[in-house]
């Protein structure tokens, strides 16, 4: 039980970069827009405990209708073990349930597993993640298949996006390409959408998805395009997705991207809205799925 010195309250905009300062202690990667854009998508869904009037923990949620997401939960170091996480963590789930989600999930880290578990989440599948480091060469488009993303495709990526996501995420979509437009592309397949990628710079790197796409040969193709755009001379560029996608797994070492680690898809709720993980090629972020 959480001593009554600690409350929760929902984030301001003056405490995005004591959040953003909090990620970069855990060396999480997310830089200062990302926990912006994190705030702005739900900020009365977002939550910073505190203690004396001092913040010791945070964590955001974002609402897709009937499926949601938490994420970015951290306790400050010196007051783990008092109950504060599982605080912040009902609470979310709280925020979550009154909004209207049914189905709400996170991704964890093997040691917070089991407090999820005592909340009532379950596991689905690991998410894998992969890193390459060195620089990216440049690929000429095939416009008739691989093509620069526009502010009009955003719209036309919603019933695909929806279907192998699981729910509607148009909101996400258009900002994450209003905020790095040139590292986002499309497939097509005849006539036929088949396909997207984005990528954002974060820490000392970049994040590779969301990534959605029909096939194997045309989520190749996204790839090189999305890392040929990529000018950082020895840069990282980092990714994860759902370990059921099996194709991915070996694009990404075809492509010399080595295994750093995994985190485990949980789900707490009706477990409906699975989406496809199948064509899933890269996770927005395990903040926001």
């Amino acid at each position: 039980m959480v001593a009554d010195w600690i409350s929760v309250r929902a984030w301001t905009e003056d405490d995005i970069e004591y959040v953003a300062k909090s990620i970069a202690r855990e060396k999480w990667g997310h830089t200062r827009r990302d926990v912006e854009r994190c705030w702005r998508w739900e900020p009365e869904g977002c939550f910073i405990a505190e203690s004396h009037c001092e913040p010791v923990g945070h964590v955001s949620t974002i609402c897709y209708a009937k499926l949601a997401w938490i994420g970015l939960l951290i306790v400050a170091p010196e007051k783990r073990g008092k109950g504060i996480g599982t605080t912040l963590m009902r609470k979310a789930l709280e925020y979550l349930q009154q909004v209207g989600a049914e189905t709400i999930r996170l991704e964890a880290e093997e040691a917070a597993a089991p407090l999820y578990r005592s909340l009532g989440f379950s596991e689905e599948f690991d998410s894998l993640r992969f890193t390459r480091r060195y620089r990216c060469p440049h690929v000429e488009l095939s416009e008739k298949e691989i093509a620069k993303m526009h502010s009009e495709d955003a719209e036309r990526l919603t019933a695909l996006d929806s279907r192998y996501f699981g729910s509607l995420r148009l909101r996400v979509l258009k900002k994450l390409f209003e905020d790095y437009p040139s590292h986002c592309f499309v497939a097509n397949d005849g006539r036929k959408l088949a396909g997207y990628i984005m990528a954002r710079k974060i820490q000392d790197a970049f994040w590779v998805g969301p990534w959605v796409c029909e096939n194997s040969t045309l989520s190749r193709k996204l790839l090189e395009a999305c890392m040929s755009s990529i000018e950082d001379e020895n840069t990282e560029l980092r990714l994860g997705f759902p370990s059921p996608n099996e194709n991915m797994a070996a694009l990404a070492k075809s492509k010399g991207f080595e295994f750093t680690g995994r985190s485990l898809r949980m789900v707490f709720g009706m477990g409906r809205h699975h989406g496809i993980p199948q064509g899933v090629y890269g996770i927005a972020g395990p903040e926001k799925g």
